[in-house]
Parts: C-alpha cells; structure tokens; sequence
C-alpha cells in the first residue's frame, strides 16, 4: 500500500475553496417507514431524492450525493441566502410528501460556510464527485432531529431582515429556524 505523502502545494487533482455545506436528513425515517415494505420505502426515498434535486437546483446549488435518507448539497458563498431559502422550502416539501404518504416525516438541515477540499475522489466505477475535510465534519455535527439549523458564518450572510427568526445556540453557534 502506498503511503499518503503530506503535500503543501496544490496537486491540481482536488482544490481547497470555500462553500456553503447543505447537510439534509429525513428526521425519524427509520421509525416512519419500518413497517414499509423495501420498495415502498425505495419509492419513498426516490421522490424525496427528486425533491431535493430539484429544490437544490432551483436555488442554485449542487447535490454532491444522497447516502440514504441524507443529502449533501453545495452552494457558492455568495448564495448562502439562496441556501437558507433552500433548507426552509424543502423542508415544507418533506412535510407534505410525509401528509400525502400518510407517514409522519420531517426533515432537518445544517448548513455551514467553510473551506473543504473539492474534487473527484474513490476507486473505479465508485469515484465521483465530493467534498471532504472539517467543514463537512462540522457540518455533520451541527445538530440531528427537525428543523433547519445555520453556522455563524452562513448567519452572517444573510441580510440583517432576514436575520430576525433565528435564534442562537451555544455551542457551536448554531441557529435554528424559527417563524
């Protein structure tokens, strides 16, 4: 096995840059879809997936994969507002795709600005596109359950009217969605 070598300068194959991270996450799925059966909950998922394909999209985002019940999108910085609005609209989206599937559904978010390292990363057939590094992690550990919840740095983004449903939470800061 080669050894990874610590490198200083660029290696071109991935490039550190800031983003927007859009950490999205069916809250209670397992518990909602555990009487399901496998391709109920495959149809489920697959319409969840276009929701946030298209949601994503539609604000001017990037998924960058789904694992499961979860999603990771992108933003450029300067649509972390486009983000939130993402994050909120999505979340009604999965409240009714829960009503009109007569499953009790919910949807959390964390979304952080933060540099990761962006390129093309795995093994054959499995390589594809990804971001990687503490931002992600961060990102991740924000919070789990219900609801949409903000970085510091992505409040901080956002225009001082749109700032007022936010609250702030110790620690990290995070803000969480309140209207």
């Amino acid at each position: 096995m080669e050894a990874i070598k610590r490198v200083d300068a660029p290696t071109g194959r991935f490039v550190e840059q800031p983003l927007v991270l859009v950490m999205i996450d069916l809250a209670g799925f397992t518990r909602a879809v555990a009487d399901l059966p496998a391709v109920e909950i495959a149809e489920l998922l697959e319409r969840y997936y276009e929701l946030c394909g298209e949601r994503v999209a539609a604000h001017g985002g990037r998924v960058v994969k789904f694992e499961g019940d979860s999603c990771l999108a992108t933003f450029e910085p300067d649509l972390a507002r486009e983000a939130v609005a993402c994050a909120v609209s999505l979340r009604e989206d999965v409240l009714e795709l829960g009503r009109v599937s007569q499953l009790d559904l919910d949807m959390g978010a964390n979304l952080h600005l933060a540099r990761v390292v962006a390129g093309t990363f795995g093994f054959g057939t499995a390589r594809g596109d990804d971001v990687m590094g503490m931002g992600v992690i961060h990102t991740f550990r924000m919070a789990s359950g219900p609801g949409v919840r903000i970085s510091e740095p992505v409040y901080r983004k956002l225009p001082s009217g749109e700032r007022g449903p936010w609250r702030k939470h110790q620690p990290p800061a995070t803000y969480t969605f309140h209207a």
